[in-house]
């Protein structure tokens, strides 16, 4: 999918009738469910908005009524899913604020990887075309809704602010971005070329470790010493 059509996809998301009635939420509710369904069984170019109608038990035009297309209802469930994960995060995140940092990043990663997980069930291609511009920071609690990149990074800089004594790097705010966006797409790379690694037990250690080489500067520094050493100790006869 061309950026300009990404773009689109992601306007066009946004309902175009936001209900108000009991009743109005339950349509609506109904044509997002329905529409996973289809997606689930018989995959995203399934997905029409007279077959939605259908299986929803509501006219087309109820359907328009809050989506112009098609595209807008698969990135509207692409959009609950990351809400729901968020709601049920929020409360683990407040928790893990008195925790320590490596265990706030292995909770914010399990939920990352689970929510991947979900995302993916439904199929690769829709996972390529309305879910791979997914959040890193809002499925974990950071944000919901239409919040924005800038807005997560800033609520992840606050969070390293919480853990100070154990953010060793001085720049806060690009440790901050370099986990909201860095670590998004790397993710999302190994969803679209290896998709099975997500079940691999080494694989949240290992972004909570290249998280910490993101915020602490002072494991470099350790390093450095330790290699220093190591070379004393070599060049001894």
């Amino acid at each position: 999918m061309q950026k300009t059509e990404q773009k689109r996809v992601r306007r066009e998301a946004a309902l175009r009738h936001v209900p108000v009635q009991v009743r109005a939420s339950f349509t609506l509710e109904a044509i997002i469910d329905a529409a996973s369904e289809i997606l689930q069984t018989q995959g995203v170019d399934a997905v029409t908005t007279r077959k939605v109608a259908a299986r929803a038990g509501v006219s087309v035009g109820a359907v328009y009524q809050y989506f112009p297309d098609k595209e807008a209802i698969l990135m509207q469930i692409s959009e609950r899913i990351m809400d729901e994960a968020s709601i049920d995060a929020s409360p683990e995140l407040f928790r893990l604020n008195r925790q320590s940092l490596d265990e706030l990043l292995q909770a914010l990663f399990q939920r990352t990887v689970r929510t991947e997980m979900r995302l993916l069930g439904l199929g690769k291609d829709f996972y390529r075309r309305y879910a791979r511009q997914m959040q890193f920071g809002r499925a974990q609690g950071l944000g919901r809704g239409e919040v924005s990149s800038a807005q997560l990074v800033a609520n992840m800089e606050q969070l390293l602010r919480v853990h100070a004594e154990e953010v060793g790097e001085a720049d806060g705010e690009l440790a901050a971005f370099m986990l909201v966006r860095g670590m998004r797409m790397l993710l999302a790379t190994l969803v679209e070329e290896r998709p099975e690694l997500l079940e691999s037990p080494s694989l949240v250690p290992m972004l909570v470790r290249i998280s910490r080489a993101m915020t602490d500067a002072r494991l470099e520094e350790g390093e450095k010493e330790a290699s220093g050493q190591d070379g004393e100790v070599a060049a001894r006869p």
